[in-house]
C-alpha cells in the first residue's frame, strides 16, 4: 500500500509539473500578444475523420451560411483554359456571402476558368498541407494553372494553436509541430514532451537570445508550410503557378502580429517560387468598416471583392 502512495504521488507530482509548464507557456504566450488559448486534440475529433466528413457532405451552393462544413461547390466555365484553385479560410470561403458575391466566383468569370475553393471557415495554412499530402486530393482537383491561397495574418496564430475565435471550432484543430527541420502532423498527446519544448521553448529563446523579433520566428514556421505545400504539390503538378493574395484587413479580429509578412519576407517568399500580390498593392482604398460585413464583423463584403477581385486577375493575368 506504501508503494502504491509513492507511485501515486509520484504521478501527481509529475502532472502537477506538467500543467505548470502549459500554464508558463499560456502566460507568457499571452504577454507576448499572440492571444491564444490551447484546443485539446484529445478531445478533438482526428482531422481525417473530419476531412472525410466535410467529402460526404458534398457541396454548399448559392446560400450565404456563417458555419457550413462543406467545401463552396466548383464555379465550372465550359473552357479549355486550366483550372484554378483557393485556399485559405472563411475569408476564401465566403462567410455571410451569397455564391455571386464571393472571391472565387468573381475570379472565375473574370479569368474565365473553373474554379475550385478548398477553403473552411476557421482553416489555415496547415490545411492547406493537409489537402495535398492527401492522394485523393489529386482526384478531386485537375491540375491548375494557378494555385491561390489568401493569407490573413491571422493564420500565423493558427499555426501554433487556435486562438479565441476558434474556441466552438474544434474540427479545425490541426498543428504541424517543426520536427527535427520537417513539418510532422501532431497527433493526440504528441504536444508533450518534444513538440512543445521544442517549438515553444527552444525555437523561442534562441529568438530572445539572438535578440530577434518573435515575427523572424514565426515567418520562418509560416514559410515551412508554404513551401512544404508547393513541394507537394509539385509532385504531381509540374507547370502551376503559387500565388499567395495577402489580404490585409484594417479589422482588429482578424489582424495579429500584421509585420510577420512584412517587405523582407515577401521577397523571401518570392525566391521560394511564390508571387505575393497585397491588397495594399491593388488599391490605395484602406479595407476598413465600408468593407466589412457589419461593426461587429471583420470578414469582406461584396463590396471589397468587387473592389480586389478585378484588380488582382490584372496582376495575375501578367505572371
Amino acid at each position: 500500500m506504501k508503494k502504491f502512495a509513492v507511485i501515486l504521488s509520484n504521478v501527481v507530482l509529475i502532472l502537477l509539473i506538467l500543467f505548470a509548464f502549459e500554464y508558463y507557456l499560456h502566460i507568457k504566450e499571452r504577454y507576448l500578444g499572440l492571444n491564444f488559448i490551447h484546443v485539446s486534440n484529445f478531445c478533438s475529433p482526428p482531422m481525417d475523420e473530419i476531412y472525410d466528413e466535410i467529402l460526404k457532405n458534398g457541396f454548399y451552393g448559392e446560400g450565404n451560411s456563417q458555419g457550413v462544413l462543406k467545401f463552396r461547390r466548383p464555379v465550372y466555365q465550359n473552357t479549355n483554359l486550366k483550372p484554378i484553385v483557393v485556399f485559405g479560410c472563411s475569408f476564401a470561403w465566403g462567410v455571410r456571402l451569397y455564391e455571386h458575391q464571393t472571391f472565387h466566383y468573381l475570379l472565375s468569370r473574370l479569368m474565365n476558368r473553373t474554379v475550385y475553393n478548398r477553403a473552411i471557415i476557421g482553416w489555415g495554412v496547415q490545411h492547406m498541407l493537409y489537402q495535398v499530402k492527401r492522394e485523393d486530393f489529386y482526384r478531386e482537383v485537375p491540375e491548375p494553372e494557378y494555385v491561390i491561397f489568401v493569407y490573413i495574418s491571422n493564420h500565423v496564430s493558427r499555426l501554433y494553436k487556435y486562438n479565441s475565435i476558434c474556441n466552438a471550432c474544434d474540427y479545425n484543430y490541426l498543428k504541424y509541430n517543426n520536427v527535427f527541420g520537417k513539418l510532422k502532423e501532431e497527433k493526440r498527446l504528441q504536444n508533450i514532451p518534444y513538440s512543445r519544448i521544442y517549438n515553444d521553448v527552444i525555437l523561442r529563446e534562441i529568438a530572445y537570445v539572438q535578440e530577434l523579433k518573435l515575427s523572424d520566428t514565426a515567418f520562418s514556421f509560416l514559410e515551412k508550410h508554404f513551401i512544404e505545400s508547393k513541394k507537394e504539390m509539385e509532385k504531381h503538378w509540374k507547370n502551376t503557378k503559387f500565388v499567395i493574395l495577402d489580404y490585409e484587413s484594417e479589422d482588429n479580429h482578424f489582424s495579429v502580429k500584421n509585420n510577420v509578412l512584412n517587405d523582407k519576407n515577401i521577397k523571401k517568399l518570392e525566391k521560394d517560387g511564390f508571387t505575393v500580390i497585397t491588397t495594399r498593392q491593388l488599391t490605395d482604398e484602406p479595407l476598413d468598416d465600408r468593407y466589412y460585413l457589419d461593426e461587429n464583423d471583420g470578414h469582406p463584403n461584396a463590396k471589397a471583392w468587387a473592389l480586389i477581385t478585378p484588380l488582382f486577375v490584372e496582376k495575375l493575368k501578367k505572371l
